[in-house]
């Protein structure tokens, strides 16, 4: 049941109205007819989705004819401004060239990120990923330079699998490059760079990213606490 007496205390009159129609009204709209548009879309191109994916505002997707995407279930894209306040700057994108794959665990989701896969970025489950945040397994332009003069520029671009484990946290314009692996329940700082694969129950931070805790100790007692196995 609704708490209305905590949400009165929030806010002084009129802003409730404007509560309720931003935060409830225009937000179940627009979750409504996005949601129903990407399913429409993922069902176009041949994607699996699991039950209860949600969108709000509607995400850019590109896709070659043999690259995949999929969906868990309880995930969630924020593409529309206002559905989160982190600052977003464009919707939400996933981009499969050529053989990429994405994939969405179960309970994930993200704002205003851009994915980009040729080969392969797997995001595991309960990952939460903050506004801005791109996660590329390539280069997007050859590292020869003489190929890039030309319509070459498109080839022989290296590209190496990203996997992202189990209730891991990527900070707000945190930027994950090909080839990186993030342990379960590690922890990237915002603004961060990854070049490197960060271990389990770890917190990464910096251009270019580096160990600044270990949190393996607390997360246990966390799990503990919880009575969740690990």
């Amino acid at each position: 049941m609704p708490n209305y007496r905590a949400f009165l205390e929030k806010y002084d009159f009129p802003f409730h109205l404007l509560t309720i129609w931003d935060h409830h009204l225009a937000r179940r709209f627009c979750c409504l007819v996005s949601s129903m548009v990407l399913r429409l879309m993922l069902n176009l191109y041949g994607c699996s989705y699991g039950p209860n994916l949600t969108a709000d505002g509607l995400p850019i997707i590109r896709m070659h004819r043999r690259g995949r995407l999929s969906f868990g279930r309880n995930c969630k894209l924020n593409s529309r401004l206002r559905s989160n306040l982190v600052g977003g700057c464009h919707p939400v994108i996933l981009d499969c060239r050529y053989n990429g794959r994405i994939v969405f665990g179960d309970n994930s989701g993200c704002s205003f990120a851009v994915l980009s896969s040729r080969s392969s970025i797997r995001i595991g489950n309960n990952v939460k990923t903050g506004g801005n945040v791109r996660i590329y397994d390539h280069d997007f332009h050859s590292l020869n330079p003489y190929a890039r003069r030309g319509p070459e520029r498109f080839s022989d671009i290296p590209t190496k699998p990203i996997c992202i484990g189990d209730d891991v946290f990527i900070g707000a314009n945190s930027i994950i490059l090909k080839g990186v692996t993030v342990g379960d329940r590690a922890i990237i700082g915002a603004g961060s760079v990854v070049s490197c694969d960060v271990p389990a129950d770890e917190v990464w931070a910096g251009s270019p990213a580096r160990k600044v805790r270990d949190y393996r100790d607390r997360n246990a007692k966390f799990a503990e606490e919880s009575k969740i196995a690990v």
